[in-house]
Parts: structure tokens; sequence; C-alpha cells
């Protein structure tokens, strides 16, 4: 297929909003000229280039991106995930492991706590995450990763947090604070963190 000829594919499953069943397509000089069923596309066979059995693939449009965010996807493989955790406590008492774990991280960083799901209904506060982080930077995202709850010294390297929309003293940022947070939390990586999350 190239941008010279034209080209029936056919029994295929062909993605686009406007024929959810559609099968087959006709491509002319690098554009799409139809889009349709199996029946209407015989129509179409003596008259092109080139015909290609797609033998049930699919076809979807180029503007499909897929990609992945290595190293914000190797944080979420290096950090910690509370995702496991059935309660507070255990989500504290992970965080206190963590920090014995990895005394040279400048940052604490980790993910997927869920409080809907712990039998106290509530988030870490404040004062128990620097307690559980001793005193170092923490940044945790909720599960949906929208929000997130941080320690008292990871606010302190965002000034003007307090003022920004999303800010809450003793809850889970959100919004402009929760993307402020995030910035710095990721501008604290050290360069060893973030070739460990590389080439995790």
């Amino acid at each position: 297929m190239n941008n010279r000829t034209t080209t029936l594919l056919r029994r295929g499953e062909v993605h686009t909003p406007a024929d959810p069943f559609a099968t087959a397509m006709v491509v002319e000089r690098g554009h799409i000229a139809w889009v349709g069923s199996e029946g209407a596309a015989d129509s179409f066979a003596s008259g092109v280039d080139e015909v290609i059995d797609l033998e049930g693939a699919l076809v979807t449009p180029a503007f499909t991106d897929a990609h992945v965010h290595t190293t914000a996807t190797g944080l979420a493989l290096t950090g910690l995930d509370l995702s496991g955790a059935r309660t507070l406590p255990e989500a504290l008492k992970l965080v206190r492991d963590h920090r014995t774990a990895h005394p040279g991280d400048r940052i604490l960083l980790g993910h997927g706590w869920d409080s809907a799901r712990w039998p106290e209904q509530r988030p870490p506060s404040r004062a128990e995450l620097d307690d559980a982080a001793g005193g170092r930077p923490l940044y945790l995202t909720r599960i949906d990763v929208h929000s997130a709850v941080v320690t008292t010294a990871l606010l302190e390297l965002v000034p003007g947090v307090t003022s920004l929309t999303g800010y809450h003293p003793d809850a889970p940022l959100t919004a402009a604070a929760h993307h402020a947070v995030r910035a710095a939390a990721h501008e604290s990586i050290s360069a060893r963190q973030r070739t460990e999350a590389q080439r995790a």
C-alpha cells in the first residue's frame, strides 16, 4: 500500500465511530476514501489496485498512541506500593519499612492507597505521615492518581502551595496543589533513583 495506489482492506474489524460494524475500507492515494460493510466492499473490489484480506485483524486510526512514561512507570515499580494495605496502621508501617529500606533516597515515593477499603475510612494525616517518614519528604498518590497525601517536609519544598486550589491542611491534595507537590517530588528524585526507575 502506498500513496499512489487505491487499496481495499476487507474482512477485518475497522474501528470508526462513523460505522461501529465496519469490516472494510478503501484507501485512495494515502487517504481513507470509504469505510463500510463487507457486502458493500464487493462493489469496490474490481476498481482498486490492491485487495488486502485482513483475516479479522483490527484497523485503528493512526493517532492511536501506545506509549509509556518510562521514568514514571519505573518510579511506580520501584516505589512503595500501598495497594495491598488493608488498614491505615498497615499502610503507615509500610511507609516506615520503606523509609528504613531506602535511607539514601532524598524523597520517598509511593502509590495505591485507598482509604475507602480501610476500616478507619480515612486517609493518613500529615502528622502520621511525618512520623512514619521520619521527617523526610514523602509523596503518596491515591489509587486513582488524582490526589496525594504528603509530608510537611515535601510541602516546604513548594512555596505558596497553601494558597493553591486543592490544598487542604490535613486531607489529600487535589487539583493545582497536587500538581505542584507532584512536580516538586519528581524534581527531588536523585540521579540514582531516576536511573533505577528507568531500568525497572
